[in-house]
Parts: C-alpha cells; sequence; structure tokens
C-alpha cells in the first residue's frame, strides 16, 4: 500500500525528507482518492519524482503556524480553495450560512475562510515572498478573467488582479502542472511560463500578442452589460474549440493583494489555450496505472475520525 502524502514535519522526518519540492495548500481536508484534485495533482507529481507535501485546511485566524510547519518548498506553492468553490461551500443560493461542511471530518464548519483561494496566497506570500505560488481548482479557474460575484452582487477582474499568485493553472490541469513543476525545475523564469497551456497570469498591455482575442476591458464590461455578455460569449465559445486562441482582458485598476500590501505588476491578464484532446489510447499520466491509498484518510486538528473508501 502506497503512502500517504506527509502533511506534518513528524511525516516529513519519518520519510527521511530534509526539503520538500512542492506543497499543495488545500481548502478540504486530505483525502487520498481520485474525486479529489489536491490527490491527483499531488501523485501526479510524485509519480514524476518530486516530493509533494499537502497542508490541508490551514488555519488562517492564529499565528499562520499551519502554513509554516512544513518549510518553504523548494519549487512552489500550489493552492486550491478544495474541490467545491469556498463560497458556495460556505452558503446557500439564497446567501444563507450552511451551518456543515461535507469536506471536513464530522461535517463541521469553519475550517475553511471565505474566498480561501485568495487567502491562502495572500498568507503565504506574506510568508514566503519569494517562493513561487500556483493557483488552481475551481475557484480559481471560474476567476481566471473579469466574471460576476453572486455572493457580493459584483463585477470582478481576475482573481490575478488582487490575488498575488504567479500563476493559474485552470481546468484539470494535470499535464499543465506537470510541465510547471518542470519549468522551474529547470530554472525557468516566470516569463518563460507564459508559453505552457492552460495557464493564465497578469502581463502588461504591451505584452499581448498581436494574435490574441482582446477581451472588452473591465472597466466597459462595468459600465455595459452587452460588453460582459460578449465576453462570455467569446470565452465559453473558444473553451470548446479545438483549436483554441488566446484571450486577453485589460484593467485600469490599482493591482495590489489587499491586505498584506503585496504589489503585483501587470494592468490585464491572458489566458492559454488548453492542452488538446487526449486520444483514446493515451493516459492522462503515469499514476493512472498506480494505486491510491483508498483506506483512510488522515485527520489532523480535526473533531473526528472515521474512514473514507
Amino acid at each position: 500500500m502506497p503512502h500517504f502524502l506527509p502533511i506534518t514535519s513528524a511525516e516529513l522526518e519519518s520519510l527521511g525528507w530534509d526539503m520538500v519540492d512542492i506543497i499543495i495548500v488545500s481548502g478540504d481536508c486530505y483525502i487520498d482518492h481520485p474525486s479529489f484534485g489536491t490527490a491527483v495533482i499531488g501523485r501526479v507529481l510524485e509519480a514524476e519524482g518530486w516530493r509533494v507535501a499537502i497542508i490541508p485546511q490551514p488555519n488562517w485566524r492564529d499565528d499562520l503556524r499551519d502554513f509554516r510547519k512544513l518549510g518553504a518548498p523548494r519549487l512552489f506553492f500550489g493552492v486550491t480553495s478544495g474541490v467545491m468553490d469556498s463560497m458556495v461551500n460556505h452558503y446557500t443560493a439564497a446567501r444563507r450560512l450552511r451551518h456543515d461542511d461535507a469536506y471536513t471530518p464530522g461535517g463541521a464548519f469553519g475550517f475553511r475562510p471565505d474566498y480561501a483561494t485568495y487567502v491562502y496566497t495572500r498568507i503565504l506570500k506574506q510568508l514566503y515572498p519569494d517562493v513561487p505560488v500556483v493557483i488552481g481548482g475551481i475557484e480559481a479557474s471560474m476567476r481566471r478573467l473579469a466574471h460576476y460575484d453572486y455572493w457580493s452582487d459584483t463585477l470582478k477582474p481576475s482573481i490575478l488582479i488582487d490575488c498575488p499568485a504567479d500563476l493559474l493553472a485552470y481546468g484539470m490541469a494535470e499535464r499543465t502542472m506537470v510541465k510547471i513543476a518542470h519549468a522551474y525545475e529547470s530554472g525557468a523564469t516566470l516569463d518563460e511560463l507564459h508559453s505552457i497551456p492552460q495557464v493564465a497570469y497578469r502581463c502588461d498591455a504591451d505584452a499581448v500578442p498581436p494574435d490574441a482575442v482582446m477581451l472588452h476591458p473591465f472597466e466597459d464590461c462595468q459600465r455595459s452589460k452587452r460588453c460582459e455578455a460578449e465576453n462570455f460569449h467569446v470565452i465559453e465559445s473558444e473553451s470548446n474549440k479545438i483549436d483554441q486562441r488566446t484571450l486577453a482582458q485589460l484593467y485600469n485598476l490599482p493591482v495590489q493583494g489587499s491586505g498584506f500590501e503585496i504589489q503585483v505588476s501587470g494592468n490585464g491578464s491572458q489566458v492559454t489555450p488548453q492542452h488538446p484532446n487526449l486520444s483514446t489510447y493515451q493516459p492522462i499520466n503515469k499514476q493512472s496505472s498506480q494505486p491510491i491509498n483508498l483506506s483512510t484518510y488522515q485527520p489532523i486538528n480535526n473533531p473526528t475520525t472515521s474512514d473514507q473508501t
């Protein structure tokens, strides 16, 4: 039976690891099951030879010890809100607060913040300003460009405008994350990572390639619902094409990570096309033929213990 991916310093020591290559911070508890993106991405990266650890449901309201317990990774942090958008996890369609969380042991509520991807990333950049942070999962993917935020009833810019992540990997990003890890391993600069398929990143107006599809600027969308509707049509149409194009959107906004006085550069966001579809006979990754530990999850600082199969 394969070992769990480590989540504590004691487990790192038991494995004989003095450093981790990649640390994934998740809003869910750690369940080593292929229906959880954190486990899948972690195992895919592990199968490529990297040492991967997970920080599940870190406490963001104390002295931030959970974010520091494994130290800084050698390559980068990965951040996800979990298998659900944290706001959908917290609130009903009527904007009423939920009282349980299906992805916390015992269904306990309150183990992740609102807009968890934003919160975790800002904390990591406060503690480790020189370590790259790659965000992903449904919360980041759905916010990669300007979007309507139901909870505040406002139009918001790309998550990258006020979240100081270095890169966003959207959609089913197993292949993307492997390419990102290989790029960081080889010493590539952040600009060199911008050619990887299925990523989004901040950019300046003069860095947008001439063949990119220019969406209506964010400020135009704020003034006109038609502009936002046209953008939505373009984004969805491109997402379903075999031969996709790069998308770009500009903003005239102060770009800083609010709360921690973290400056981020770029007055626009750019999204590269997705990976080509897999062929019938092409496995997603090496891990597809390797086992995942389905016996249990590892509770830590959680209220209950139970088996997951």
